[in-house]
């Protein structure tokens, strides 16, 4: 499997993480350097043949960075049933291309193995959901106007040539997308600044801009094919759910608010409920929340081995269990026996439900957790006499 520090090769990875990463942008020049392309032009159109996957979401056509409305490029003569988008029309989206437009391919990793594995690996090395766009445009077409993201971006030249302008303005942090519009691009353009760096892309070479840099980018002499990895780690606003998993289970925080007719004892409620949600944050309970949301980001691919069948181990849950959360973290509650669980406390907890249940099953339920980790774990509560190795006949 390609490795992040194979992938920006010949740039060092140390030096990237170290220097560059959400810092500032980088344009990774791959001239000479042995890698193979996970995208040729013969790649992108056996994906784009893959026709029932495109649809009025996954397939965008732009032209002079306005959206095509969908009946000029969809299928709308039967309009599909509430809440099924409808397909993009192969024969529409050529003429559009004819015309100068540019297509936009989303989330192509889930229909190409290779940028898969790519997207993949970006996953694991940031901790961060991640994905990949492909963008095609002719010569001389620039799709889109000065515009920022709302995640880290690895652009990769596969065909073609591009230049990229990369402006001094890079804005805090952002979230939200702004409104489409004239008044909007007007203000992009008006705040971005300095140019910063003027990157030509040239077959195999990456290009680096984290969230929130200005950028724009323009087609050179021949048709461009480039691949957008987004990398996008979470952020403390994801906290707020994870508090709210994590305290729904004391009764504190299930208690009524005191009416604020009242601010005194609202006031004391409030203080009493801020103070037990700072324990919450800095135990390490809570840490594990958050590393198993992280991980969750990072599925594994689950490719198939046909005809390979393999067989997996069954187990039956031979006495009662419960998991309980302590500040100092998770334990699994047997009898009079404590076994401390770890990241492995999600499926620990689903599985003492059970009366059956198989591995292969139980890491496809939370796939977030790592097989070794959880094998240990099962080695305890088989030991403890909670569940016991079953033979399926």
């Amino acid at each position: 499997m390609l490795t992040f520090a194979e992938f920006i090769a010949p740039f060092d990875a140390v030096a990237f993480k170290t220097q560059y990463y959400c810092k500032k942008p980088l344009h990774i020049r791959r001239s000479g350097h042995v890698h193979e392309n996970p995208l040729p032009w013969s790649r992108f159109n056996e994906a784009l043949d893959l026709t029932p996957y495109w649809n009025e979401d996954t397939l965008k056509v732009f032209y002079k960075n306005r959206l095509a409305v969908r009946e000029n490029y969809c299928d709308v003569s039967s309009d599909a049933a509430d809440g099924v988008k409808a397909p993009a029309d192969p024969r529409k989206v050529k003429a559009l291309l004819g015309f100068g437009a540019s297509l936009v391919a989303n989330h192509i990793h889930r229909v190409n193995p290779q940028i898969g594995a790519i997207s993949h690996m970006l996953q694991q090395e940031f901790g961060a959901s991640a994905g990949a766009n492909t963008y095609c445009s002719f010569h001389g077409i620039q799709a889109f106007n000065t515009h920022y993201d709302l995640h880290d971006v690895f652009a990769y030249q596969a065909e073609g040539e591009k230049v990229w302008h990369v402006y001094e303005a890079r804005a805090d942090n952002p979230v939200s997308t702004l409104p489409p519009g004239p008044e909007v691009e007007k203000w992009l353009v008006e705040s971005r600044g300095k140019l910063l760096l003027e990157a030509h892309m040239k077959p195999g070479d990456i290009l680096y801009l984290p969230r929130g840099q200005y950028h724009d980018a323009i087609t050179g002499a021949a048709a461009s094919l480039h691949v957008t990895y987004w990398v996008k780690p979470a952020t403390g606003l994801a906290l707020f759910k994870l508090m709210e998993q994590a305290v729904a289970g004391d009764s504190a925080f299930r208690a009524y608010l005191p009416d604020a007719n009242d601010p005194a004892a609202l006031k004391a409620h409030l203080e009493q409920l801020a103070a037990q949600l700072g324990q919450l944050l800095v135990a390490p309970s809570f840490a594990i929340d958050v590393l198993n949301y992280q991980r969750s980001f990072a599925r594994p691919p689950a490719a198939f081995e046909l005809p390979v069948h393999r067989t997996t181990q069954f187990y039956s849950t031979a006495k009662h269990g419960r998991v309980i959360r302590r500040l100092d973290g998770f334990v699994a509650l047997i009898d009079q026996s404590e076994v401390q669980l770890g990241a492995t406390h999600p499926a620990v907890s689903w599985l003492l439900k059970q009366n059956l249940f198989s591995t292969d099953d139980l890491l496809a339920r939370y796939p977030f957790v790592e097989a070794q980790e959880l094998g240990t774990v099962l080695q305890k509560l088989v030991k403890l006499g909670a569940i016991v190795a079953t033979e399926m006949r």
